[in-house]
């Protein structure tokens, strides 16, 4: 039965609200932390204490970032812990995830290690580039960090996604979802070679119903969850495959990549004059001696940590437009393949709102500052007028 629009049970819907809220409070909640460890670390001069540590046993950079940057990432991510532990546990109690806490500490623990390298390593090519161009390092760290985002972006699928979930290919794990997925393909004249088509086993550590594109180059993929592959009947899994096949065509990896260029120059541009402006101004008293100070780094930390937090309604405004054109690409591509592909979409959108307890009316203000993909009920509405305006 087709919903003609998004609502959920009272029970439900009892949950969907106090599941909200709990997000919302743990989102707040890290962000609050990290912003005031920050601030205390600049004004008891913690970081100053840790470079003279560093400085005393090395005069090479290289070794005294190792000694300096690990520690204090280590003490921003272990800051937010407490947070992500309230996080899980809500998740746990509300029936999205089902992963144990075993295993959700070595997940844990991988990702910090993860921050820990690539941060260092950050860190180092930051401290270098400051010190070699004092007057223009935020430009030349700019320019550095555009090949590495790419890289990154590149590599994710690759090397990151398999340390935390299996992926395998679709092809050998639901070899009858081939051909309709080639109906889609066919119908919209793209090429996907089944070597990019992948399933990632979410059941595993999660109930969420999800899919996404990743990649760059030749990593770039369409994966979809086991757990979604189990619950959404064909039509409506392949209104979800063609949202996700708009990404891949629509190039939206490249403009994300693009935006968070555009983005990041203008954030570095910005945090070069507020950061010169305190050490010119405060340096002497909090014991940092110039920008390229390892000292000087909680300066640039608690600067991006707050730029991070105030763009996030730019962000995620972009964000929610290109979702936008996913859908609609969803429902041009999948009209003719699968019947009244409007209608399939709402009724995929119902079983997704249900079971990721999405609020059918959240505050709009929440919505412009944290909703990446627009409300489920906007999402639902849009594919209804959609189907009425096509007809069949």
């Amino acid at each position: 039965m087709t919903p003609t629009d998004y609502t959920l049970p009272p029970d439900l819907y009892a949950k969907a609200v106090a599941f909200a809220h709990a997000q919302y409070l743990a989102y707040f909640g890290v962000t609050a932390t990290t912003l005031l460890v920050l601030f205390l670390v600049v004004r008891f001069r913690l970081a100053v204490r840790l470079r003279e540590f560093a400085e005393r046993r090395s005069r090479r950079l290289a070794w005294q970032v190792l000694l300096f940057a690990p520690p204090l990432i280590l003490l921003l991510g272990l800051a937010a812990e407490p947070w992500l532990i309230f996080a899980h546990r809500i998740s746990l109690a509300f029936g999205i995830s089902v992963e144990g806490w075993g295993a959700w500490a070595w997940d844990e623990v991988k990702s910090q290690a993860i921050t820990v390298i690539l941060g260092t390593l950050g860190v180092w090519l930051f401290v270098a580039i400051v010190r070699w161009s004092p007057r223009r390092y935020w430009v030349w760290f700019w320019l550095a960090s555009l090949p590495l985002m790419v890289a990154g972006v590149y590599l994710a699928p690759l090397v990151i996604d398999p340390l935390f979930f299996r992926v395998e290919p679709l092809a050998r794990t639901h070899p009858e979802l081939v051909p309709p997925i080639e109906k889609v393909l066919k119908n919209a004249r793209v090429e996907i070679p089944a070597t990019r088509l992948f399933e990632l086993m979410a059941s595993e550590k999660t109930n969420a119903l999800s899919a996404y594109t990743t990649g760059f180059g030749s990593s770039k993929r369409v994966v979809l969850y086991d757990t979604i592959i189990r619950k959404e009947p064909l039509p409506e899994l392949m209104t979800t495959f063609g949202h996700e096949l708009g990404h891949f065509v629509l190039q939206h990896i490249m403009k994300w990549l693009l935006f968070g260029a555009v983005l990041m120059f203008v954030a570095m541009c910005a945090g070069y004059r507020v950061v010169e402006a305190v050490v010119r101004g405060r340096g002497p008293r909090l014991g940092i001696r110039t920008a390229g100070d390892l000292a000087a780094l909680p300066l640039f930390l608690l600067f991006a940590a707050a730029a991070s937090f105030l763009s996030d309604p730019v962000t995620n405004t972009f964000s929610r437009a290109i979702e936008h054109q996913a859908d609609a690409y969803s429902l041009e591509v999948t009209q003719g393949v699968i019947p009244e592909p409007g209608y399939a979409a709402a009724r995929a959108f119902q079983i997704e709102g249900e079971s990721a307890l999405a609020l059918p009316n959240p505050n709009p203000a929440i919505v412009w500052w944290m909703y990446t993909h627009p409300p489920t009920r906007d999402r639902l509405r849009f594919c209804i007028e959609w189907q009425k305006a096509h007809g069949n």
